[in-house]
């Protein structure tokens, strides 16, 4: 799937869904943290959804809540980050493989540019899902007028 910041069952997705193309980077992991990079497009002014977290019990409830902290903000825009009934993206075989096809809870992450600015924009997230698991995102944005 475009966009994708990590395939793994119980934890993180980028999709960059329907309005812009993402690509995703590789991940790597330093002091127990695992570390990558996401590539994305978004509008000029329009807010854009830029991935989504998740950690589900097979019943697809949520086994927990993720914590999402920005680390650094972007200096082009704003990050919004929203509680909110999401698709999960488990790959096969995974026990929460039937959540893929109803809305689960989760939280997604928005970026907005500011009005009519255009170029490249970044920012920096740490997600923390309760469990062990914390990863360190950056988040590189190709920003295009309408």
């Amino acid at each position: 799937m475009p966009g994708s910041r990590f395939f793994r069952a119980n934890h993180i997705l980028t999709p960059i869904l329907f309005v812009a193309l993402g690509l995703s980077g590789c991940v790597t992991t330093k002091d127990g943290v695992q570390i990558s990079e996401d590539h994305s497009r978004a509008l000029s002014g329009e807010r854009t959804k830029m991935g989504q977290s998740y950690n589900l019990n097979a019943d697809c409830t949520a086994a927990t809540m993720p914590s999402i902290k920005l680390v650094q903000p972007p200096a082009h825009g704003s990050v919004e980050f929203v509680s909110e009934k999401i698709f999960s993206h488990y790959a096969t075989g995974a026990a929460q493989i039937r959540c893929n096809s109803r809305r689960s809870p989760g939280k997604s992450e928005y970026y907005t540019s500011n009005s009519g600015y255009s170029g490249k924009d970044m920012y920096k997230v740490r997600v923390s899902y309760g469990e062990g698991t914390i990863k360190d995102v950056t988040v590189n944005i190709n920003v295009r007028k309408k």
